[in-house]
């Protein structure tokens, strides 16, 4: 009984730890590669919340190109709008605004 305990224990933490680890400190990440994650994080919630934070729309379109840094913990720092899209999404460079 006590192991099925731990092993509950477990499972209900995991997606804790999972949401504060998608990101990579130190990357930079458009809203669109962030939201991929939504399987095992929920960014798009995040990530409005950081835009309100900061003044900014959350329209689909702030959401998915706004640009982010990457912290401890997987918390995310806004960078900016990018008004013209994002690049590098889906590869295993930075994203950046183009």
């Amino acid at each position: 009984m006590k192991f099925t305990a731990v092993l509950a224990a477990i499972f209900i933490a995991a997606p804790s730890f999972v949401i504060a680890d998608s990101c990579n400190r130190g990357g930079v990440y458009c809203g669109q590669s962030l939201t991929k994650w939504l399987g095992t994080g929920n960014y798009r919630d995040h990530i409005i919340q950081v835009l309100e934070a900061n003044g900014q729309p959350t329209d689909e379109a702030h959401i998915i190109n706004s640009i982010f840094d990457c912290l401890d913990g997987g918390e995310i720092r806004l960078r900016g709008f990018c008004s013209s899209g994002c690049g590098g999404v889906g590869t295993e460079d930075p994203d950046f605004c183009v």
